[in-house]
């Protein structure tokens, strides 16, 4: 579990991102990490990986501090970062290189997830192209096996089938005492895909909630539905009332968030992971 206390996180006490985040991110689940560019989306990734230290307030992951980088925690925690650089080796010398750091890593998943991607094995991994670079570390990142996985823009520079496979590779991934996060603007490449969302705005934490938890207190349907928070004329978003559950729509659900601040108010008294509700 990622614990959280008024979290403040960026780049000096001048240069705060992120403000104030209070809540907990819980194993088993697939998070979708929403926000509008300059969110904080990556920043608190960062945070969470052990790479930036907070400036104030609380962070644990799994009962540990992040930003202590002990040896055993850094084994089981892996962050994909959207630019990749590789150094000028071949991946056999790369996986030997680095797979002995992670305990877990396993060279049999690396290699059938590398052949499911349909990876190209014809050059040295510092003159890969961008598809290929992403489907490189998100192989190794698997076979990693960590217990906090996280993924910034995992799906940009891929085609069209390969983002279709890299579906089918998460929704294989056993997330059991795991935490998976996946930092997005792509939301329909990975609508299906998520079992939980945490949406960023100015800095501070609007959502928090599993996929269920939504579905609970919201319905998503035509414009025409009843106790209505949100409707743009194509869709809108209603309260359930009734408790008949629908497909969250998570990419509609971004929009109403960042557009209506009626749709922000219900969402931070009943769903802003302040409750226990993730």
């Amino acid at each position: 579990m990622i614990e959280m206390n008024d979290l403040y996180a960026g780049y000096g006490r001048k240069r705060a991102v992120l403000h104030g985040l209070s809540g907990t991110i819980a194993e088993g689940h697939i998070y979708g990490l929403l926000g509008a560019n300059g969110s904080g989306k990556t920043t608190l990734m960062k945070t969470w990986g052990g790479a930036l230290c907070p400036i104030s307030g609380h962070v644990s992951v799994f009962g540990c501090c992040p930003a202590e980088r002990k040896a055993d925690w850094l084994a089981s925690t892996v962050y994909m970062p959207d630019e990749i650089s590789f150094p000028p080796l071949s991946v056999a010398a790369f996986e030997k290189t680095y797979g002995r750091f992670w305990p877990k890593f396993s060279h049999k998943e690396f290699a059938d997830y590398l052949n499911t991607l349909n990876f190209s094995f014809d050059m040295q991994i510092d003159r890969l192209s961008t598809g290929n670079r992403k489907k490189l570390f998100i192989a190794f990142a698997l076979a990693c096996n960590p217990s906090l996985l996280l993924m910034d823009e995992p799906t940009n520079g891929l085609d069209i089938e390969s983002k279709k496979t890299f579906r089918q590779i998460l929704a294989s991934f056993d997330t059991t005492g795991r935490i998976v996060v996946i930092s997005t603007h792509q939301v329909a490449d990975l609508n299906n895909l998520l079992s939980a969302v945490v949406v960023l705005r100015d800095g501070g934490m609007i959502l928090n909630a599993t996929v269920d938890a939504i579905s609970e207190k919201l319905c998503f349907g035509g414009a025409s539905a009843t106790d209505t928070l949100y409707a743009d004329g194509l869709y809108s978003i209603s309260l359930n009332s009734g408790g008949e559950y629908t497909d969250v729509d998570i990419e509609s659900l971004y929009h109403a968030i960042n557009e209506s601040e009626h749709m922000r108010s219900f969402i931070a008294e009943n769903l802003a992971g302040k409750e226990d509700v993730c």
